[in-house]
């Protein structure tokens, strides 16, 4: 029939009408416990999203690029360049490390990406001759540096200042982030060589210098990786990060520097776990909640956008099937691509295990390439925006964050909540729900608990560098956050059970 109008001689079915033909085919069983799933963040996932569920939502309503941000900071400039592909390097040898980044800027990548002494992978800088070798051949203009560096690192910005002068490099035009983070890096060591006395000393003298000289490079790099490696959910993940900045902003304002000032010089680094939309949410939540954090502050709308780099998660690799690690990176550099991370990190799929090598390194770059090049999620902006699951997810995700925030600021702030353990209470009850999850296969986690390949042979999970502790530095009561791995106790009892595989004897 040519004149078949869809909508008026199909007219759509409401909710109540829905849910009696769900309930119908449930046969008796309760809907809620059928099709309703609670999450580790406490909520409570409906089965089916609907226009209602959003309508008194605000942040919906903006466009990418405005206020408050949740769709994205710069739509045009994603456009035009996409995220940075900013995989990390962790190789010592200055030479080689230099060969190897000009390498593989030719082949995608667009920031340069290591730590400086404060984490397991830490590359030491000690001299002008150092960044030389390291950056020779190296437009640092065009390709940024991405750089956590220590509290306690003395030298890392002024021999960078150095070697910008010695080049010629005008450090005003300097982008990407050398950032500290001394609250993230106590709570990963469990101790510092500075009390805070010294460290909010240390940041107020950071801060000015780099207003001074390079005030488009980050002065922070706030890291959410330390609590999500020990099993943090997502909103305890945004709400440690939301109160840890809280916690400088407020040292560094009680000092008489500007908002405005400081908030352009924060950037944030989020884990993306195998969670696909709950990840997806959370970026755009925390973009939520640093705009209203900044607004609280007094900060103006420019000052409202932070940077986000996102990395995908150790927490829920595997030792066994390890190519099984190259799909969930690819989910979750999805999630985090779908989100809108302004740089992003692809771990290697044999990280667990080894030091990567230069297949898998490549594997994790083509990664991004392929999101970027070949699938143009590059060119569109906020493509979560107008999905009632998702823009639901946001804004409860957003809610619960800040009201843990909240419970934390009256702790007393991050520092206290942290010294006094209940951080460590949080995360291990969070953790053991995980945990239990796996172990009992609610949580299915392919090639470990479910789908296993019987010949795949165990490798052991590489050693986790030590961080080296001397007499008089300042301890944290109840020791590190220590990193775990989700799937660690099943392989562990696979590989137990292979171990002792029963041998059959023939009698004639």
């Amino acid at each position: 029939d040519m004149n078949l109008n869809l909508l008026k001689d199909f007219p759509a079915p409401s909710w109540e009408e829905w849910k009696e033909l769900v309930v119908e085919s449930l046969k008796g069983r309760d809907f809620d416990k059928a099709l309703k799933t609670r999450t580790y963040e406490g909520i409570l996932l409906e089965p089916i999203y609907r226009k209602e569920d959003i309508q008194d939502l605000e942040f919906p309503k903006s466009d990418p690029g405005q206020a408050p941000f949740v769709r994205g900071n710069d739509p045009q400039k994603l456009i035009d360049e996409g995220w940075y592909i900013a995989q990390k390097q962790n190789e010592k040898d200055f030479s080689k490390l230099n060969e190897i980044i000009k390498d593989e800027l030719n082949r995608g990548l667009t920031m340069i990406n290591f730590c400086m002494s404060n984490c397991r992978e830490g590359i030491m800088i000690n001299s002008l001759e150092d960044f030389e070798t390291l950056l020779e051949g190296i437009d640092i203009l065009a390709a940024p540096l991405f750089i956590q560096s220590s509290i306690t690192s003395r030298q890392s910005f002024p021999l960078l200042l150095q070697y910008l002068e010695k080049n010629g490099i005008s450090s005003e035009e300097l982008q990407g982030a050398l950032g500290v983070d001394p609250i993230g890096e106590f709570a990963m060591k469990g101790f510092l060589s500075l009390n805070f006395d010294e460290v909010w000393q240390k940041i107020e003298d950071i801060v000015i210098t780099r207003l001074k000289h390079a005030p488009k490079m980050k002065s922070f790099v706030i890291d959410s990786t330390v609590y999500e490696n020990a099993g943090a959910s997502a909103v305890q993940e945004l709400a440690f990060v939301l109160a840890t900045a809280i916690s400088y902003l407020k040292k560094l304002i009680d000092k008489g520097i500007d908002i405005d000032m400081l908030a352009p010089l924060f950037s944030v680094k989020l884990s993306l776990g195998s969670n696909f939309f709950m990840e997806i949410a959370k970026i755009r939540a925390f973009r939520l909640l640093w705009a209203e954090m900044i607004k609280a502050f007094g900060g103006n709308e420019q000052s409202q956008k932070i940077w986000i780099h996102g990395r995908t998660a150790d927490f829920n690799k595997s030792v066994y099937d390890l190519y099984v690690n190259m799909l969930r990176t690819t989910t979750e550099g999805f999630s985090g691509v779908i989100g809108g991370v302004d740089s992003l990190e692809i771990t290697p799929f044999d990280s667990v295990v080894a030091k990567n090598t230069e297949f898998s390194r490549r594997m994790a770059r083509n990664q991004q390439l392929i999101l970027k090049e070949e699938a143009h999620f590059s060119k569109v902006a906020d493509p979560a925006g107008g999905s009632y699951y998702i823009e639901s997810l946001t804004a409860q995700l957003s809610d619960l964050a800040w009201k843990l925030m909240q419970g934390i600021e009256g702790m007393g702030g991050m520092l206290t909540a942290l010294q006094s353990g209940k951080i460590h209470e949080m995360l291990e009850e969070t953790a053991k729900a995980k945990i239990d999850a796996v172990n009992r296969r609610r949580d299915v986690f392919v090639g470990v608990n479910m789908y296993a390949n019987p010949d795949d042979k165990y490798q052991p999970p590489m050693k986790l560098n030590k961080f080296e502790y001397q007499d008089n530095m300042m301890l944290l009561d109840h020791g590190p956050i220590k990193p775990i791995r989700l799937l660690e106790q099943v392989e562990e009892l696979r590989a137990m059970v292979s171990a002792k595989a029963p041998k059959i004897m023939l009698l004639n």
